[in-house]
């Protein structure tokens, strides 16, 4: 049996409680569904604050986003280590704001945008409509409860 991906969980904020077994599953389930092997993720929780400044340095746009993801480049890892796939940051404070706005919970939120950030870093993408689409599914899928084994 494989090893399962690892994922490094950094909770940089205090205003809303989080699950890092949950988050943990929830990398891994989609990692392994998308064949990504075994690999290092990051997870960082942050303010919107903290976000925003992440915005404006990588993507040039003012203001807080809700997710960003920072894929990384394998040149130099040792080949002995799992793979560094990279790093996904997601602001609670826009989970919270969009939970309230589209009338779901904050927990839930927050997993769709742990997950649309983690299939980022699998190599999707949702620059153009049919991209959207295709994510959009992706992530429908991962945030069904998994079967009963």
């Amino acid at each position: 049996m494989a090893r399962p991906p690892r994922v490094h969980i950094q909770n940089r904020q205090r205003s809303l409680k989080t699950d890092a077994r949950e988050i943990r599953a929830l990398v891994t389930r989609v990692l392994e569904g998308e064949s990504a092997g075994v690999g290092l993720v990051g997870v960082v929780m942050l303010r919107d604050a903290a976000m925003a400044e992440l915005n404006a340095r990588y993507r040039g746009r003012p203001g807080p986003t809700d997710v960003l993801s920072f894929p990384a480049g394998t040149a130099g890892w040792p080949a002995e280590e799992p793979a560094w796939l990279g790093e996904v940051v997601v602001s609670v404070d826009r989970a919270r704001a969009q939970a309230a706005e589209r009338r779901r919970r904050v927990r839930d939120e927050l997993r769709r945008l742990i997950v649309h950030g983690v299939l980022h870093l699998c190599g999707y993408r949702d620059d153009l409509p049919r991209q959207r689409v295709r994510m959009r599914r992706r992530e429908d899928h991962y945030l069904r409860p998994s079967p009963r084994r």
